[in-house]
């Protein structure tokens, strides 16, 4: 067995799109396992336990993306990285031309362009979490925080701050809500009632 790592800085991944692609590349023949992460250090310490460390992860932050592959092979480990990083690339969406449709940059600018929305979904970095969670409690929504790697102090304060304001903030690290027939995050289909 062989394990080949693969950093990315900078580049940001939301969770579900790595563990979609991750379980298309350990079904590939001769890939043990494929872990694709951000590399927090919750996250590094799940490849350190898994046999999957490499000295290049000392230098790595939580916003750089990791793909590790314990294989058969050299051979196999290169390939399951390259298809990793192509699923990943096709699955950025392609942008429209800017006339045709604008997208909001920040929160306060999809805020303006849905003005009616009530509930904002948050998917950030761990450390940039709070403050779009706050600012989307502040203008008076329900938050949906997918993040993960929010500090518990963090969580706390924002759990009492969204108290206070009458919201509900659920998460950090909330993987699935069934609001109203509605599904947020990850869904599973359900009957009504």
């Amino acid at each position: 067995m062989v394990v080949r790592v693969h950093v990315e800085p900078n580049a940001y991944f939301d969770s579900v799109a790595l563990m979609a692609v991750a379980a298309t590349v350990n079904r590939q023949p001769g890939v043990e396992l494929a872990a694709l992460l951000m590399g927090t250090s919750a996250n590094l310490e799940l490849l350190r336990d898994s046999g999957m460390w490499d000295a290049r992860l000392e230098e790595v932050s939580p916003n750089d993306l990791v793909i590790a592959v314990r294989a058969t092979d050299e051979a196999t480990a290169t390939a399951a990285i390259e298809q990793a990083l192509q699923r990943l690339r096709a699955a950025t969406p392609v942008r429209q031309p800017m006339d045709t449709v604008t997208i909001p940059r920040t929160l306060r600018g999809a805020l303006r362009a849905a003005p009616q929305a009530r509930i904002v979904a948050i998917s950030v970095p761990g450390p940039y979490a709070p403050i779009e969670a706050e600012e989307a409690l502040r203008s008076g929504r329900h938050v949906f925080l997918f993040s993960d790697n929010v500090p518990l102090s963090e969580e706390v304060r924002l759990k009492r701050l969204a108290q206070d304001l009458g919201l509900l903030l659920m998460g950090p690290d909330c993987g699935t809500a069934f609001i109203g027939g509605l599904g947020l995050g990850f869904m599973n289909a359900v009957r009504r009632g």
